[in-house]
C-alpha cells in the first residue's frame, strides 16, 4: 500500500511558548525515509509530559521550542513502511518506545539505551501522536498482540514505566508504598498486584484517586493530610517500615514521606519528575539507615516491553478502570482540562479505533 505525500491530516500542535497555545492544524504527510513507518493512530493518551508542556512550566520552557507536534503515548496500525523497516509489517498493531538510542555510545554498549548519551525522545522528534497519522522511525515501534484492544495497547508505554518501577523496588512478596495515585501510580499498583506484592499501601490527596487505587489493587489507602496519617502508616507497615516505596508524585513532600517510610536497607524508586530541586535528609535516611534511592527514566528498551506484555492478562481488569475518560480529537480542550483537573485516571483520545 502506498500513500501520497500530498495527503494532509489533523494534528494537535503546541504553537507558541507560554501556557496553553495548543491548536488543531493540518499537516501534509511527508514521504517515508528508508526506516520510517506510517501509522494510522487508533488511540492516544495524555501524559504528565503533555501537561507540563501545556502548562509551560520551567522544565518545559527549557526542554522544548515551539512550534511542535504533541503526543507520544499511542497505539495504531501500520499502513506503510520504508525499505529498511524490515521487522515491521503492514497491518501490525504497534505502540512506541519513546526513547531512541544511538546504539554505539558507552551506555548503549552496557544495555542502557534508555539513558543513551545521544538519546532522542519521541516528543522532541515532532512526530506527534495526537493526530490521525504519524510517521515514526521503525526502531521506536513495538509490535503488540493483534487481539489486544487499542484501549489497552495505548497504555503500554506508561505501563512499562510502572512495571519497571515495581521491579526496581524489589518489594517482591513484601510491602510496597506507592505515593501519588495519578496514572503512573495507579499502573504501578496494578503491576505490583499482578506480580504478587503482598501489601500495597497507596497515598494521595484526592479521595477519588484513592478509590481508584483500591479498585486496581491497593490494600491500604492513606490521605497524607489526615491527622493520623503517620499512625495509619505505622499501623499497616511492618516493624521498621515498608520494604520499598515508589514515588510517582514528583513532589518534595511526597518524596520525603516515601523516603522516611522505607525500612533500613529498603529501596525508594523515584518515577515522578520534580519541577525543581528537592531537599532530602540524606544523613538520617540514606546514610544511617542505608536506604537506596533509584531514579528510573522510562523503560529498558527491550526487556521491559517483553515483561509488560507477559503481564497483560493479569492487568486488563485494572487497565479498564484506569482509563476513565475518552474524547474525540476535536474536543482536545475538554480532554486537557479533564486531565489537568486531577479528577481523572487516564484520559485518551479515540481517533480511529
Amino acid at each position: 500500500m502506498s500513500f501520497s505525500a500530498a495527503l494532509d491530516y489533523a494534528i494537535l500542535m503546541k504553537e507558541a511558548p507560554g501556557p496553553g497555545g495548543v491548536s488543531m492544524a493540518r499537516r501534509p504527510l511527508r514521504p517515508l525515509r528508508a526506516d520510517d513507518v506510517l501509522v494510522r493512530i487508533s488511540r492516544a493518551a495524555i501524559c504528565g509530559t503533555d501537561l507540563h508542556i501545556i502548562g509551560w512550566n520551567a522544565w518545559a520552557a527549557k526542554a522544548y521550542k515551539p512550534p511542535f507536534a504533541l503526543g507520544h503515548e499511542f497505539s495504531g496500525i501500520v499502513l506503510d513502511r520504508g525499505p529498511d523497516a524490515a521487522d515491521i509489517h503492514i497491518g501490525d498493531k504497534v505502540a512506541a518506545e519513546t526513547h531512541l538510542a544511538c546504539g554505539h555510545c558507552s551506555q548503549c554498549a552496557a544495555d542502557r539505551g534508555h539513558t543513551c548519551l545521544n538519546l532522542q525522545v519521541f516528543s522532541r522528534l515532532d512526530c506527534g501522536a495526537f493526530a490521525e497519522f504519524a510517521v515514526v522511525p521503525a526502531p521506536l515501534l513495538r509490535v503488540l498482540p493483534a487481539d489486544l484492544p487499542h484501549k489497552y495497547a495505548c497504555l503500554m508505554e506508561p505501563l512499562g514505566i510502572a512495571v519497571r518501577a515495581v521491579q526496581e523496588s524489589q518489594a517482591e512478596a513484601g510491602q510496597l508504598l506507592v505515593v501519588g495515585c495519578g496514572p503512573i501510580g495507579l499502573l504501578a499498583i496494578a503491576a505490583a498486584k499482578a506480580v504478587g506484592v503482598a501489601c500495597i499501601i497507596a497515598m494521595d490527596l484526592a479521595p477519588h484517586r484513592l478509590e481508584l487505587a483500591k479498585a486496581v489493587g491497593a490494600d491500604v489507602l492513606i490521605d497524607p493530610r489526615a491527622q493520623d496519617a503517620d499512625a495509619q502508616l505505622r499501623r499497616n507497615a511492618q516493624e521498621g517500615g515498608v520494604d520499598a516505596a515508589v514515588d510517582t508524585s514528583g513532589n518534595q513532600a511526597g518524596i520525603g514521606l516515601a523516603l522516611a517510610a522505607v525500612k533500613p536497607g529498603g529501596n525508594l524508586v523515584l518515577a515522578g519528575l520534580p519541577e525543581a530541586a528537592v531537599s532530602l535528609d540524606l544523613s538520617r535516611h540514606v546514610i544511617l539507615r542505608e536506604v537506596a534511592i533509584r531514579g528510573i527514566y522510562g523503560r529498558r528498551l527491550h526487556t521491559t516491553w517483553r515483561d509488560t506484555i507477559a503481564l497483560l492478562p493479569a492487568l486488563i481488569p485494572a487497565l479498564d478502570r484506569i482509563v476513565t475518560h475518552e474524547f474525540p480529537l476535536d474536543r482536545f480542550d475538554e480532554a486537557f482540562a479533564t486531565a489537568i483537573s486531577g479528577q481523572a485516571g487516564k484520559v485518551q483520545f479515540v481517533v480511529n479505533d
